[in-house]
């Protein structure tokens, strides 16, 4: 990709500390307020790892919500500090530098794929998205998955596609998310006409995926699903899409709407609720698919290169941004949309164009803005945060849509300007 090292460049290096540095600052100082919130989930984190490293064994001695790798993020702070016994509040600290530290990684990946001329502006972007978030960041376990996703597409850009699939089959052990991940690269690489790519990147995934939750199923076979029935029973969660508009037709007054916190999450409950449910499967598969057909016909367009050789800097961009959409499509198709899934698009959103980027920018601030800082007022359904959750829950789809719309063919494009509907539109 390229002959200078990314790491010579010391400005650059300098923005990735100065996102870390801002990273635990903002942290910190916002915690005080916003600690209620993230309390929970912390908790959590601390007695799965505590009982795991007490000779207790998931799944079978005590019920876990996540899958198997999960446990690697979570009982880091105990092995920071071998031998000690943590208080809560220590345990919290160390999950804050260890959160940096992955922020950190995350950080100089991006790096690693700008171009030279880009690695700066790139890096602001990156920054802002850390600072915006951190109130939320560093409270998550999310930022060891994407920082394996990071690395993915980074062994991709390496031409290292064993690598790639070892990545995101290890990022499939910890969140699940990146399987809509595996695909894409799947379809670059057949794209590419680079089969044994593509043989190697599944090998790869199988093996990632396998290595660390194979012996959960060997010693718990029938609990080792329970994560996954787990997630199944949930309903539809307050900040997804539909709940958005049906809490929104509910504040005008059109239908009956009321919360119900259940399976670590407030969930709607409502005549439409049920219906939304039924549909969003089929809304995924649907929308998944149109962004793998996108992602196909895109793909094909770059130059093909030979096994072992780094693919181009615009069939990395072309990957990233397909990459990006398949994470919009399951998030925007979810029946959930947690604050920490943006945590998902950190590697990705800085190496988009600046347009896009910096919708994921206001996407993330809009997110920040209602959790944790307004989640009381939209738990009352109060008008003003119900009409900025909606307002960005529009702007994640207007992004998915604008990234598709931009790389469709030009033909499309051209019938799409042409339509009978804008020369309506124009004529009144």
């Amino acid at each position: 990709m390229h002959k200078t090292s990314p790491f010579r460049n010391a400005p650059a290096l300098v923005l990735v500390a100065l996102s870390a540095a801002l990273l635990m600052v903002v942290a910190l100082f916002t915690l005080p307020v916003v600690g209620k919130w993230h309390t929970g989930d912390l908790l959590l984190y601390f007695n799965d790892s505590r009982k795991l490293l007490g000779g207790q064994l998931p799944y079978r001695d005590f019920a876990i919500e996540y899958p198997p790798l999960a446990l690697a993020p979570f009982a880091l702070p105990w092995l920071l500090v071998p031998g000690s016994h943590l208080l809560f509040t220590d345990y919290v600290a160390l999950f804050l530098l260890e959160n940096t530290f992955f922020s950190v990684l995350i950080g100089l990946v991006v790096l690693a794929l700008s171009g030279p001329r880009d690695a700066l502006p790139t890096l602001v972007i990156y920054a802002a998205l850390v600072g915006v978030g951190a109130p939320l960041l560093p409270w998550r376990y999310d930022l060891f998955p994407a920082l394996l996703t990071a690395l993915a597409l980074l062994s991709v850009a390496r031409a290292r596609p064993m690598w790639a699939g070892v990545w995101l089959g290890l990022g499939l052990a910890a969140k699940l998310y990146p399987i809509v991940l595996l695909p894409i690269c799947g379809l670059f690489y057949l794209a590419q006409g680079n089969r044994r790519g593509l043989a190697q990147l599944a090998f790869g995934g199988v093996v990632g995926a396998l290595a660390p939750t194979l012996p959960f199923v060997l010693a718990a076979p029938h609990q080792i699903g329970s994560f996954v029935t787990y997630h199944q029973l949930r309903g539809l969660q307050l900040e997804s899409l539909p709940a958005g508009a049906i809490v929104l037709a509910h504040v005008l007054g059109l239908t009956a709407a009321k919360l119900e916190f259940n399976y670590g999450a407030l969930h709607l409950v409502s005549p439409a609720s049920a219906a939304a449910l039924r549909w969003l499967p089929m809304a995924f598969v649907g929308l998944f698919a149109l962004v793998c057909a996108a992602a196909w016909q895109s793909f094909r367009q770059q130059p093909r290169t030979t096994p072992g050789e780094r693919p181009s800097e615009g069939a990395i961009e072309t990957l990233v941004v397909y990459a990006t959409a398949a994470l919009l499509a399951f998030i925007i198709t979810n029946k959930v949309f947690s604050p920490q899934y943006l945590i998902w698009l950190l590697p990705f959103a800085p190496l988009l164009r600046r347009r896009h980027a910096l919708l994921i920018v206001l996407i993330a601030a809009l997110t920040t803005l209602l959790f944790p800082f307004d989640y009381g007022n939209l738990i009352k359904m109060r008008r003003l945060p119900v009409l900025l959750l909606n307002l960005r829950n529009a702007l994640a789809l207007l992004l998915l849509g604008w990234m598709l719309f931009e790389r469709a063919p030009a033909w499309f494009r051209m019938r799409l300007a042409a339509a009978p509907w804008r020369s309506a539109a124009r004529s009144s």
